[in-house]
Parts: structure tokens; sequence; C-alpha cells
């Protein structure tokens, strides 16, 4: 790997929070403290990007189950009543594959 010699300028508040991770043994210089920021920063992009292909995904499958006449049509004054029995059919399903 290239060491490219990169300077970065930090607030003072980052640079007290580095120096006090330096001091506390966690890290033994600033330049870990970065990279591991930047691995942490990383996985965060990737974590938030596969939350945003999972709800793609299934805004996919909820267009296509709609297109194909797959879903249930609830007026608003039943709505209450509807999520009280997707809730309670919910629970029912979660103890039938509790009890296997």
């Amino acid at each position: 790997m290239a060491n490219t010699g990169r300077n970065f300028s930090l607030t003072d508040r980052h640079q007290r929070f580095v120096d006090a991770q330096v001091s506390a043994g966690r890290h033994a210089s600033g330049s870990e403290v970065v990279r591991e920021a930047l691995r942490r920063y990383e996985d965060d992009i990737r974590r938030e990007q596969a939350h945003l292909d999972y709800l793609n995904r299934l805004a996919e499958q909820g267009e296509a189950a709609y297109a194909g006449g797959d879903f249930v049509r609830v007026e608003r004054e039943a709505l209450s009543g509807f999520v009280r029995g997707s809730t309670e059919r919910a629970v029912r399903r979660r103890s039938v594959r509790g009890a296997t």
C-alpha cells in the first residue's frame, strides 16, 4: 500500500479526542485513530447502502404484488381493526413457530 503522506487538519476538539485515545493506550498513534475512524465510516456507508438496497427490493416486491392484484384494500375507518388483527395473526404465527 502506497503511503501518500496526506496531511489533514483537525478541529481542536478532534485533536483532543485523538490525543486522549493515544494517551489512554487505545491506539499507538494519531494515524491509527484516524484509520480506525475511517474503517468505521466505511462500514457505516456499506451498512447504509445494504439497508437502502433492502428497502428498494421490498418496494419492488410491493409494486409487483400490487400490479398482480395481491393486496387488501382497507378503508380508513377499518384500519385500526385491520392492524390489530394483523398483530394478533403475527403473534399466533410466532407462537406456533416457537412450539415446533
